[in-house]
């Protein structure tokens, strides 16, 4: 059975989880923070073009990594939007990959407002 969504109140990053996965280094955390974002929009340009080039192959894939990436650093909102665009790559719907993307967007946001009103450290 499939893992449900996250409620809406879950917090867009599992804390505990992730600092346990990074033994408690806030200061590298935040560090692959800083990689996660920078690789996200470099990932969002190719996934535009792949959306608009119905290139599902490479949809696929990025959803799959950006899947990765987001569950490493416990993102769960980021890591489900990431999933359905993986999805989505897999069975050719376009319009479903929009879709994931514009929530991945929406997520992104989020955790960003999150960090800033409750920092790492």
């Amino acid at each position: 059975m499939a893992n449900p969504l996250p409620s809406s109140s879950d917090q867009p990053i599992n804390y505990g989880e992730v600092l346990e996965r990074v033994e408690g280094d806030v200061s590298f955390l935040q560090d692959l923070l800083n990689i996660y974002f920078s690789e996200f929009m470099e990932k969002r340009i190719l996934l535009e073009r792949a959306i608009e080039g119905n290139d599902f192959k490479l949809i696929q894939e990025l959803g799959h990594s950006l899947k990765g990436s987001s569950a490493n650093l416990s993102l769960p909102w980021l890591q489900k939007s990431a999933q359905a665009l993986e999805l989505s790559g897999r069975e050719a719907r376009r319009e479903a990959a929009r879709s994931a993307l514009q929530t991945m967007d929406l997520e992104l946001s989020r955790l960003k407002e999150y960090l800033e009103t409750h920092p790492l450290c």
